[in-house]
């Protein structure tokens, strides 16, 4: 695992500990031992190498592997390619970018018919109008 501090230097360390408290995650890094030093990485980014993730279950991912997924209709047309995952106070969105401009797509079993990341293919059904929504 690796964590860059706002000065734009990495370094790779091992979570200590890590426990939620009052809505919000703490982590304790080894090797960060003080605030003074874990004050340098407020705001830093923590990256993970995919290998070292763990292994999800069965019909189950991780949103950053449907970035770059093609979005299809339940027609066969192509709405475009997932482009970002955000969430929105509850229910994942997907940011889909197109030929038509951009489709936010809630991410809900109603909508997902197929999710193929093999073949990085998404199928959905939309209620009619979703996508003038975004226009």
């Amino acid at each position: 695992m690796g964590v860059s501090s706002r000065e734009s230097t990495a370094r790779d360390t091992q979570i200590e500990y890590f426990r939620r408290q009052h809505g919000r995650f703490v982590v304790k890094f080894l090797g960060i031992d003080t605030i003074s030093e874990a004050e340098k990485y407020i705001g830093s980014e923590i990256r993970i190498s995919e290998g070292a993730l763990p292994a999800v279950k069965d019909g189950s991912f991780y949103t950053f592997q449907l970035k770059g997924c093609r979005v299809f209709a339940v027609d066969g047309e192509c709405i475009g390619t997932v482009a970002d995952v955000f969430g929105a106070g509850g229910t994942e969105i997907l940011k889909v970018d197109g030929d038509n401009g951009e489709t936010l797509i809630p991410f809900a079993q109603q909508f997902m018919k197929k999710i193929d990341l093999d073949q990085r293919r998404i199928d959905v059904d939309l209620l009619e109008g979703l996508r003038d929504l975004n226009k």
